[in-house]
Formats: C-alpha cells, structure tokens, sequence
C-alpha cells in the first residue's frame, strides 16, 4: 500500500497525494461492533452540554462554477443520544455521533463553523476537531473542495485555492436560506477554521488574498524549481489561470473570526495579502512542522497579522500531521508518515490543546454565552 501513496514537500505547503483509500473510510475495518455510547462528556469533555449528531444530507449546486457541494454537518443534540463509533477508516481513531438525530433544541439559533481540509485531504481529517465543536454547541459545516480533495485532485486544483473559500460562500448561501437548517442557525455567528490548505481558506474568508505570483514564480525560477514541492506545479499552465481572479479578495462578511491549524502557503504571504483582516484571527501552529518550518512559515504569517486581533498558539510537540485523527496501529504501517509526531505519542495532547483553544476562540469572537 505505500508504494501507492507519495508527498510532495514544499516551501508552499503540503500537496498530498494518497492513492490508497484510508482518508474516507474505502479500507475495510476489520474491529467488533461497537455499542452506542450515551457519555458525551467522557467523549467530549466535562464541559461539553450535548452529545453529537451527524449529517450529510445536503447537496448543493454551484451552477456558475460547475460545482457540486454536499456539505457534512456536525452540530449539537440533546444530552443521553446514543452515538456510534464512526471512524472514518480501520486506521484513523473515530469520533462518536448520532446519524441525522433531531438538533436540540436548547437554542433558537446556532453558531456556526465553517471547516475545511487541507490539500488533497478529505471532510473527513477534521472529525476530531469538528465534533468537539458541536459537543460545545455549534453547528459545524465542513465540505470536500471540488479539484482539490480526496480523489479528485491535481496540481491546477492546488494553484486554484481561491476557488476553496468561493465553496464555503456557496455552502453559505445555501445554508441560511436552508427549509430546514437556515431558521436554526444564527447568521451573526459565523466563524470558519482549518487545517493546512483548509487554513489559508478560513483566513481567507476574513480577508486573506492568495499570493499565486510567488508560487509561480518560485515553482519556475531555476534554483527553485527543482524543489519537490514545486513537482508538478511548475508544469502547471499559469496562463490558464486569472491572476487578477487568483488575487482578488474572498472575505466574506458574515465569517466573523478564522481559526487557522498549520496554515498553508503561509511563506508566500506579503504584507498586501493580510492588509484586509480586520476580524479575530487564531493561529495554531506546530513547531515540529516538517512540511513548514515553523519560523520561514507560521510565524512568518504570525507577523503580518494584526497583534491586537491575533492569538498564535504554538504546539511544541506537534507536526504538519498532527492536525489528523489519532492513528490505530495498523495506521503507523500503512500511513506511518500522517501518523508520526515529532514526539512520539503526543497527538491526543496536541488534539486536547486545540479542542480547547477552538471551543474558547468561537465562544470568545463570536459572543457565544
């Protein structure tokens, strides 16, 4: 099976390629059945108010960019709902949640977060991350990015980021104007977060402009472009592509706050690119990051961000990867490279950290009482 996966590293950030079907659940999981568990806080955290449902019964349709969008949403249901063990696949660790269960109704409306993957990746990665949110109260959407995600990739679906936040103003659109979902959220709350690529695009979503001329010019330049990360895209046809379009903004009014893990790109960043974040940023970087390192990159960015409006929190232990599930076993054999942390074993504490700093980020930035 490894012979069939591949990373491509980069100054640029992380293009992952991985041709066997672990990121959304295509290996066969070989564990017991498992009884439904009602323990939301032993899942969750003792100060988690709701167990978690779970959903993927949207479809909708970008008809301007031939795009179709089917959103999964974690969100919050009444304490005591048995929830399954819905691991992705036999090597990531599982979160727990209750399909399609009756939202609850201990509000009116919910806050809202938007979550995106990283490049390559799947809705999927940040099932950790997203249903803790919804144990703590919020609807979490998270969405797969049309040419940028688990079997359906390229390197033109990565030089094409600016098309992921367009997704999430879609998925926006919709949602609010949603029969069902659009009178339960509230449209004055509405954050977004990420992992690696899903990083850039929360940001941008507040504000961030992708810097496409750097990485054109870095994956072309002699000296340069032999960099592996630049593997496939310095064969990218750039003329194919609207610079002007690549550059423009894509913030979003009604996302009031980014909360960004490992973000990409983060090196190709000027200070024109961060000029127009004005809201509430959280960083959240590794300082074990092997496809990043932590100072040309993360604290690069960190530095173009406003200091009055921004929060960095590092992660000593942590890598690149460490943003993914927990591994089983069988996943340091077969995925051993998103499995590793530069501290062996320290995922769950890198994970218990995040959790925290999210849950008290959105309650802080979008008035969450």
């Amino acid at each position: 099976m490894l012979r069939g996966m591949r990373r491509l590293r980069s100054p640029i950030g992380p293009v992952l390629l991985v041709s066997v079907a672990v990121l959304t659940g295509g290996c066969s999981s070989s564990k017991k059945a498992e009884a439904p568990r009602t323990d939301h806080a032993s899942l969750y955290g003792a100060d988690a108010a709701y167990a978690v449902g779970v959903t993927q019964s949207l479809t909708y349709e970008d008809a301007a960019r031939r795009r179709t969008l089917n959103p999964l949403v974690w969100y919050p249901v009444a304490p005591g709902t048995p929830m399954d063990n819905r691991a992705p696949s036999d090597v990531f660790k599982p979160f727990y949640g209750a399909k399609d269960a009756p939202l609850s109704d201990a509000r009116e409306r919910w806050p809202v977060v938007l979550l995106s993957h990283g490049s390559g990746g799947s809705l999927m990665d940040l099932s950790w991350f997203g249903s803790n949110l919804a144990a703590h109260g919020f609807v979490v959407v998270a969405v797969n990015h049309p040419g940028n995600t688990y079997g359906d990739t390229s390197p033109e679906g990565f030089a094409r980021a600016y098309e992921r936040p367009r997704d999430f103003t879609v998925v926006l659109n919709h949602l609010l104007k949603d029969p069902k979902w659009g009178p339960l959220v509230d449209p004055e709350r509405i954050g977004a977060s990420g992992h690696s690529m899903g990083g850039y695009t929360a940001l941008a979503l507040v504000g961030l402009n992708l810097n496409l001329e750097w990485i054109e010019k870095r994956c072309k330049t002699p000296g340069t472009r032999e960099e592996i990360g630049c593997e496939g895209l310095r064969d990218v046809d750039y003329s194919r592509i609207d610079m002007k379009q690549s550059r423009a903004s894509y913030l979003d009014p009604r996302v009031k706050a980014a909360f960004a893990m490992a973000p990409g790109m983060a090196a190709s960043f000027e200070a024109r690119d961060t000029a127009d974040i004005q809201k509430p940023v959280a960083l959240v970087l590794a300082k074990g990051d092997e496809l990043m390192p932590h100072e040309g990159h993360g604290m690069h960015l960190a530095g173009l961000l406003p200091p009055a409006t921004t929060t960095t929190v590092v992660l000593d232990d942590a890598g690149h990867f460490s943003f993914l599930p927990e591994c089983y076993p069988k996943g340091f054999k077969v995925i051993a490279m998103l499995c590793r942390d530069p501290v062996p074993g320290t995922r769950p504490a890198s994970h218990a950290r995040t959790n925290a700093e999210g849950v008290a980020f959105f309650r802080r930035t979008l008035d969450v009482r």
